[in-house]
C-alpha cells in the first residue's frame, strides 16, 4: 500500500520550496493553481455557480492571494463576489500583491473588514470563502481577528477554506482559540496532518486536494507524518479464492472472551470473523455463560471452559484449552473478558501457551486492561495486533486519555514501540501503527461509537488474519469495511443502528 501522504506545515513548505527553487516552477503558477483547484471544487459542490452571492475572506499573506485567485474565477463564472480585506492593500507583497493589481483589474469590489463584524454581515451571502490564515498559525489568534472568525462560524452559511480553516493548527489539529467551522476545505496538494485529530475533525468538514502543480515525482514519496488509506488499494487486499476452495482453506479463528453480563461480546466478535470470509470460527467461553454464549449464532462452535462456576476465565480453563490450541489459526483475545481476579493469571498463561505456536493474534477490551496490568512481562507472538480505543490506549501507555488524543499518531507509535506489535488506535480518522510506519482510516462516523462496534472490528481483523493477511494488512481492510459499513447504514437505514446490524453491513 502506498496511501496518500498526510504532511506537517514544515513538510508541505519544503515540497513549495524543492518546486520553486529545484523545479523551477514559478510561485505564481502555484498560486493560480491553488485557487484555480479551490474554484474547480466550489463549482462542483454549490453548483450552478452562476449568480450566486459570494463574500471571500482575504488576509495578507499567501492564503489570501489563493482567495484572490478563488475570487477571479468565481467572477468569470458570473457569481456576485466580493471580498473582505483584513489588511491593507498596501500589505500585499510579492505573489499576493500580483494578485490585488488583477483583482483591481477585474473590478472586484473590495472592503475592509470591520473590527467589530455582526454575523448579520454575511446574511445575504450564499457562500463564504476563507482565505483568512493559512498554515502559517502560531499560537492564539488575536484580534480583530478572532471576532471576524466568530462572526463567520455563526453566521449559518456554508463556508469553504482555502488548504486549511483559518486559525487551525496544521500540524497538531488545535484551534487557536477561535478557528474556522468549515463545511468544506479544499487543500494544498496533500492533505494536513491536523486534519486527522484534535479541533480538526470538527473543522476541516468535507476535504478534497486541489493540485497545484508541484511535479508528481516530488510527491509519490515525501517526508511525511502518515499515510491516508485508499479505498483501491485497501479493497485491493481482499483474498481471492478458486472455485474449489473449502473452509479449511479460509482459516480457523478461536475467541477467548466473555464472562458474565458480557456474553454477546465474544459472539458478536466471532460471528465478524465469519462474516469478513474466515471457514471457521469458535468462541472458548466460561462453562457457566457457554449455553447462553452458544444461543446467540449456530453458525459458531463454542468450548466450555472449566471456571469452578465464576463464570470467568481461569488458569484451570486455560489449562484445558491449551492442550487444544493447535486446531486454530488465529487467538482473538479479550472481547468481554472481564476483570475477575483469576482472569489475570489465566491470560498470561494462555499469551504463554499461544506464543509458543507463533500464530497471529488479536487482544481488545478487557485483554488490552491486562495487558497494561503486566506490561512487558507479557508474552506476546510476533504477528500480534492491539485494538485499543483512547482509554484503553492511555492504560497501556500509563498515561491520561486527553494526552493520547492531543497526539493519536505519536500515541500510535508508542504502543506500537513499547509492545512491539501493530497497534490500531480506534476513534475517528483510526490511526494504524506498525513498522513500516502509520496508517490513517477516512472514516470519522459518530453512527459507529455504540456498544459492540469494537467486538465487530476485532473479529473482523481476527477473520481477515485467519485468511493469510499479514497485521498491516488485516487491520487496514478490517478498518475500511468496518468503517464503509458504519457509513452505508448511517446513511440508508438510520443513524442508531446495533453492533448486529454492523456486523451484518461487513
Amino acid at each position: 500500500m502506498r496511501g496518500v501522504p498526510i504532511v506537517n506545515a514544515e513538510q508541505m513548505r519544503a515540497l513549495d520550496r524543492a518546486a520553486i527553487e529545484q523545479d523551477g516552477v514559478p510561485s505564481l503558477t502555484l498560486m493560480e493553481r491553488a485557487g484555480y483547484g479551490v474554484f474547480q471544487h466550489i463549482a462542483e459542490w454549490f453548483a450552478p455557480i452562476a449568480g450566486k452571492h459570494v463574500a471571500v475572506l482575504v488576509g495578507k499573506g499567501n492564503n489570501g492571494g489563493d482567495g484572490m485567485v478563488v475570487a477571479r474565477y468565481l467572477h468569470e463564472a458570473g457569481a456576485k463576489v466580493h471580498l473582505w480585506l483584513t489588511c491593507a492593500p498596501d500589505a500585499f507583497k510579492s505573489d499576493a500583491a500580483a494578485q490585488w493589481r488583477m483583482i483591481q483589474a477585474y473590478r472586484i469590489p473590495a472592503l475592509p473588514a470591520p473590527d467589530t463584524p455582526d454575523p448579520a454581515l454575511f446574511r445575504d451571502e450564499d457562500l463564504l470563502v476563507d482565505a483568512l490564515l493559512g498554515i502559517g498559525v502560531h499560537g492564539a489568534v488575536g484580534e480583530p481577528l478572532g471576532s471576524l472568525i466568530d462572526a463567520v462560524n455563526r453566521s449559518g452559511r456554508p463556508i469553504v477554506a482555502v488548504d486549511i480553516p483559518s486559525g487551525l493548527d496544521a500540524d497538531t489539529g488545535e484551534a487557536h482559540g477561535v478557528a474556522i467551522r468549515a463545511t468544506h476545505t479544499v487543500t494544498m496538494a496533500l492533505p494536513k496532518a491536523g486534519f486527522f485529530q484534535n479541533d480538526g475533525v470538527r473543522c476541516v468538514g468535507k476535504w478534497a486536494i486541489a493540485p497545484i502543480g508541484i511535479p508528481p515525482h516530488r510527491l509519490e514519496n515525501p517526508e511525511c507524518v502518515a499515510r491516508l488509506l485508499t479505498e483501491a488499494e485497501v479493497l485491493a487486499l481482499q483474498p481471492q479464492y478458486p472455485p474449489d476452495a473449502h473452509k479449511g482453506n479460509r482459516g480457523h479463528v478461536l475467541v477467548v472472551g466473555g464472562s458474565l453480563g458480557m456474553a454477546g461480546a465474544p459472539a458478536l466478535a466471532a460471528i465478524s470473523a465469519l462474516r469478513i470470509g474466515a471457514g471457521l470460527a469458535t468462541i472458548a467461553t466460561p462453562a457457566r455463560i457457554q449455553p447462553q454464549v452458544a444461543s446467540f449464532y449456530p453458525e459458531l462452535m463454542t468450548l466450555p471452559l472449566p471456571d469452578d462456576d465464576t463464570g470467568a476465565l481461569t488458569p484451570q480453563g486455560v489449562q484445558w484449552l491449551a492442550e487444544r490450541l493447535a486446531r486454530f489459526s488465529v487467538l482473538v483475545l479479550g472481547p468481554g473478558l472481564g476483570q475477575h481476579e483469576a482472569t489475570g493469571k489465566a491470560v498470561l498463561d494462555l499469551l504463554a501457551a499461544w506464543c509458543a505456536l507463533e500464530r497471529p493474534l488479536v487482544i481488545d477490551a478487557d485483554g488490552l486492561n491486562w495487558l497494561a496490568r503486566w506490561g512487558s512481562d507479557a508474552p506476546l507472538p510476533k504477528h500480534t495486533i492491539l485494538t485499543p480505543h483512547p482509554g484503553e490506549a492511555a492504560r497501556l501507555l500509563q498515561i491520561e486519555t486527553y494526552q493520547v488524543q492531543a497526539d493519536r499518531y505519536s500515541s500510535a507509535e508508542l504502543i506500537r514501540d513499547r509492545y512491539q506489535a501493530t497497534c490500531v488506535l480506534k476513534g475517528a480518522y483510526t490511526v494504524i501503527a506498525d513498522h513500516s510506519g502509520l496508517w490513517v482510516a477516512p472514516f470519522a462516523e459518530p453512527s459507529l461509537a455504540t456498544g459492540g462496534s469494537g467486538d465487530v472490528l476485532t473479529g473482523a481483523i481476527g477473520g481477515l488474519l485467519a485468511q493469510g493477511l499479514s497485521p498491516l494488512h488485516a487491520s487496514a481492510l478490517g478498518v475500511w469495511r468496518h468503517g464503509a459499513a458504519g457509513q452505508r447504514l448511517a446513511c440508508t437505514i438510520r443513524f442508531g443502528y446495533t453492533a448486529e446490524e454492523l456486523s451484518r453491513g461487513l
